[in-house]
């Protein structure tokens, strides 16, 4: 189980690290790093492992939470809750699991996607000490064909 974490740590950070320099709000005393991208990026076991469909038409959000306020600004827990939108004002809500790696704390909620469709997303969190935040992001998907 522990192998399989770190695998699908070191998938999504190698597949996000590029994009995630600029993909972070600052809101308070938090850091939020987000970071959304099709399932296709999931190697079989991981997928099978976390219950996720690898499909080009499915975008996975990833968001991290981190604490400002600490020394080396630190991952910290939170309750993650959120909705996608596309452009015609069809919403639904995100399931986000929490997924823990050693100092690493990261939640991920899968959707539908359609090819070249742009997303709006609505991120609402609790962190540790009672420390909400909320933000808005939009993406465009493009599918992931072979």
């Amino acid at each position: 189980m522990r192998q399989i974490i770190a695998a699908l740590s070191v998938i999504v950070t190698v597949a996000i690290a590029p994009v995630w320099a600029g993909q972070f709000k600052e809101i308070g005393e938090l850091e939020v790093h987000y970071n959304t991208l099709s399932t296709t990026f999931l190697t079989p076991e991981i997928a099978q492992q976390y219950d996720i469909t690898r499909s080009g038409y499915r975008g996975l959000v990833n968001i991290a939470v981190l604490d400002t306020m600490q020394l080396g600004k630190p991952a910290i827990a939170a309750e993650v809750t959120g909705q996608v939108k596309n452009l015609v004002g069809n919403s639904r809500d995100l399931d986000f699991t929490e997924i823990r790696e050693g100092d690493a704390i990261y939640y991920i909620a899968t959707f539908a996607a359609d090819d070249e469709e742009t997303y709006r997303f609505h991120i609402d969190l609790n962190a540790e000490g009672n420390r909400n935040a909320s933000f808005d992001y939009n993406y465009t998907f493009y599918v992931d064909a072979p």
